[in-house]
């Protein structure tokens, strides 16, 4: 409805509505009913004396006004009096005080006498009232404004009461006549005034024809043909967009105003954007929630390290999913120097975590330990210590990077730390610049919890990917404009140092770091290429996932084009591709919008940026139903060319040719030999097993490598498998590729892990339990070397 529903603005309405019953449906008056003021021959004589008479002089209004109504009829001048009103109705308290309106009003009736003309009590009220910021126009063009008001009142006149009523029944035949009236000079927003006047649940409470236009174009997308006129355009904008924000939609709430009508300061644009993020139902799952278990577990990493008991494993922990907060290579190299020089590392992290510190003193005591070799640039420096310094309080110590940082800076024209800045200096300057934002966030009416939400906000409106913001298309099209340029900046240390490291991930490096053959990652690329979806499938531990994650970031050269899904009995269409989900809708009331899954949002990203490769890796396909799960995309597997229509947003939608998908599949639940022939000739199969290549002989190379005292691990699982003599339920090696592997942990493992295993395979043969124990195939692996070593040296004697 466009009427407004503000409640003390009822009081215009009935008096709008008084005018049209009175003066446009007879010719009464306003403030002596019964009177007929608004008649033919007078709206004719005030068009002599005022509109066809201008006084030309610099004289004030008013003393032009007395001028012109010199010697006219007291019902002439009341009537101008009435005029004046139905002018200065519209006029909103802050443009216009009651007390001015009515001063102006009743100096007018006075010059009426022996006329006693006074505003009714019921139409004085609406005079403190008013829906239009009217500007300093309003005042300027007022004689061509009141001329449009007795021209239009003239024209009426001129109508047959049947046509009159079709005018007061039909909103659009009345924008048309009242269009057809001569438009005097400066006189736009009168004629943009009457028309809501006369029609408020059709034409919009705005007198700024500029506005108008702003609002239509703002959400020209929702608009079938922008060739029709504003009204039309705004009538249609107004139907789709209640669709969402319900029927008392209002283009002033600030919501929506800020999109047509945005602070244009640096600040203020920046703090729209970061309203339409924060605003969102999904902020906190977003940039908080994940964040959550990452604090948690540097958090029991610090109180291990402090506590004196062990803390390496819980910060590999730490550094794990869901961080995406970082780059792996920068962590990776921290934590093969711990794991190299643990007593260093730990004095490090002490002065990280110790209490009672300042930020600056932590991060530059922590650094200042930390050879630059390990962790070079001042940008991945300062990333990595403010990573650490979440563990101390993630809300007032959020993590920083570079590009991010230096984007929102320069969007608000904020200085940027000094080029000889040491990285405690960055961090304090970026704080600072966050504690600004909240400020200035603040200031226009956004309030944020902590830093962790400025930093969330900057994060998103610098850096979020356009195809997956939750806008309408202009709006994604208006913020793509308002960032600019992409974050990668010349001189970005940060920047730099994580391009050279991503580029050095060929498939060389990766096969080296897996111990598998290179020649065995370029077929699986080929087969990727192929058909663009593959399945590793093998027994558990096999490093079916760990792979895929890691060549899918090979093969992308960068995390951010790697997604990871997990399916599962109850995982949906819904969750996968599209789907309506519970939100909360403005005002707080439960409702449902439509949602895209991960498929479809890293589609849309593929599909913006061709030139690239992404990759989604869908963990334990086998699980979930996926001809349900993938609905009618199922045939896009097979035809990447071909346009289906999604069942929800019944939009035409395409997987593209860089949207490559590798997903898992576990052997042990027998499940893959339930697999249609549909999805078979859809993907590629590519084993994991530990009896064949690359799984083949990948623990004993590893433990040559990094353990080589444990070889006889490898021998251990090397004899379990051969006597459960199933290559599909086969004991991986994963359970034992573990940095601090000993011969403790080892039997740990076994006993927790292996065991269990097997005893659910043996489940209606509990006899063969024995077979398996720790002790049984431990001394049955001694036993064999003891057996080999003999026949060695019984050799070498002989010999």
């Amino acid at each position: 409805m466009v009427r407004s529903h503000r409640p003390e603005l009822e009081v215009v309405y009935r008096a709008a509505e008084r005018w049209v019953a009175e003066a446009l449906r007879g010719d009464g008056s306003l403030f002596t009913p019964g009177e007929a003021i608004w008649t033919e021959a007078l709206l004719d004589e005030l068009n002599e004396r005022f509109v066809r008479s201008p006084d030309e002089t610099s004289d004030a209004f008013q003393v032009k006004l007395e001028r012109q109504l010199d010697g006219a009829s007291p019902q002439t001048v009341q009537l101008m009096g009435e005029v004046l009103y139905v002018h200065l109705l519209v006029a909103s308290p802050t443009s216009s005080k009651g007390e001015t309106k009515r001063r102006l009003i009743n100096q007018v009736l006075s010059w009426a006498a022996p006329v006693t003309a006074a505003i009714p009590s019921e139409l004085d009220a609406a005079l403190d009232q008013g829906f239009a910021a009217t500007g300093t126009a309003f005042n300027t063009y007022r004689p061509f404004q009141l001329a449009l008001i007795i021209e239009f009142a003239r024209a009426w006149k001129q109508q047959e009461r049947k046509e009159q009523e079709k005018l007061l029944e039909e909103p659009w035949a009345f924008r048309e006549f009242l269009y057809d009236v001569a438009l005097p000079r400066g006189a736009h927003s009168q004629r943009e005034a009457l028309l809501h006047l006369v029609h408020p649940a059709t034409f919009e409470r705005c007198v700024s024809r500029d506005a108008k236009a702003r609002i239509a174009k703002t959400f020209s997308e929702l608009v079938s043909d922008p060739t029709q006129d504003v009204d039309r355009q705004l009538a249609e904008v107004r139907h789709k967009l209640a669709e969402e924000h319900g029927a008392q939609l209002d283009f002033w709430d600030p919501d929506i105003r800020r999109q047509w009508q945005p602070d244009t300061s640096l600040w203020g644009q920046f703090i729209h954007w970061a309203s339409r993020f924060y605003d969102s139902a999904e902020f906190d799952s977003l940039e908080r929630d994940y964040r959550h278990e990452i604090v948690e577990r540097l958090t029991q990493t610090r109180d291990a390290l402090l506590a004196g008991t062990e803390w390496l494993a819980p910060l590999k922990k730490a550094f794990g999913p869901p961080n995406n907060l970082m780059s792996y290579h920068t962590y990776r190299r921290l934590l093969d120097w711990c794991a190299a020089e643990l007593d260093a590392a730990r004095l490090a992290l002490q002065a990280m975590w110790q209490p009672e510190r300042t930020a600056v003193q932590r991060v530059r005591d922590f650094l200042g330990q930390i050879p630059e070799d390990v962790v070079s640039g001042r940008g991945s420096r300062t990333t990595l210590a403010s990573f650490l310094m979440m563990a101390v309080d993630a809300a007032q110590y959020p993590i920083y990077q570079t590009r991010p940082f230096n984007k929102a800076m320069d969007l608000t024209q904020y200085e940027r730390p000094p080029v000889d800045s040491d990285e405690a200096e960055v961090y304090e300057h970026a704080l600072a610049f966050l504690d600004r934002l909240a400020s200035e966030a603040s200031s226009r009416g956004l309030e944020l919890r902590d830093r962790l939400d400025a930093q969330s906000v900057l994060w998103l409106v610098v850096r979020w990917p356009i195809d997956q913001v939750d806008l309408p298309a202009n709006e994604r099209r208006a913020l793509g404009r308002y960032r600019g340029s992409e974050l990668a900046e010349e001189g970005d240390e940060a920047a730099e140092e994580e391009a050279s490291t991503i580029s050095a991930l060929t498939l060389e490096t990766l096969a080296e770091r897996l111990l598998i053959d290179v020649a065995w990652l370029e077929r699986i690329r080929w087969l990727l290429e192929d058909k663009r979806q593959v399945i590793f499938y093998g027994p558990p531990g096999t490093g079916k996932t760990y792979v895929a994650q890691e060549l899918a970031a090979a093969l992308t050269r960068d995390q951010n084009r790697v997604k990871l899904v997990q399916f599962h009995p109850s995982y949906a269409y819904e969750d996968f591709v599209e789907g309506y989900r519970p939100t909360e809708l403005k005002g707080g009331s439960p409702g449902f919008k439509l949602r895209h899954g991960p498929l479809r949002k890293l589609a849309e990203t593929a599909i913006a940026t061709p030139e690239e490769t992404f990759v989604l890796v869908i963990d334990e396909i086998n699980r979930g139903n996926v001809a349900k799960v993938f609905g009618e995309l199922y045939f896009l597997l097979e035809y990447r060319k071909r346009n289906v229509i999604l069942q929800y947003s019944d939009e035409e939608f395409a997987l593209p040719e860089n949207l490559w998908i590798i997903g898992t599949m576990n052997t042990a639940d027998r499940t893959i030999a339930l697999l249609d022939a549909a999805l078979r000739r859809r993907f590629h199969f590519v084993p994991f097993l530990p009896s064949q290549p690359p799984i083949d002989g990948l623990l004993r190379r590893w433990l040559r490598e990094h353990r080589p005292g444990l070889e006889w691990v490898a021998d251990m699982i090397d004899q379990a498998n051969k006597k459960l003599d199933d290559r599909d339920l086969a004991i991986g090696p994963s359970h034992f590729l573990k940095d601090h592997l000993d011969e403790e942990s080892v039997e740990l493992i076994w006993s927790h892990s292996i065991e269990p295993y097997v005893q659910e395979h043996f489940f209606s043969e509990p006899e063969r339990w024995k077979e398996f124990t720790y002790e049984s195939v431990r001394r049955s692996v001694m036993s064999q070397v003891a057996s080999d070593r003999e026949d060695v040296d019984a050799a070498s004697a002989t010999d």
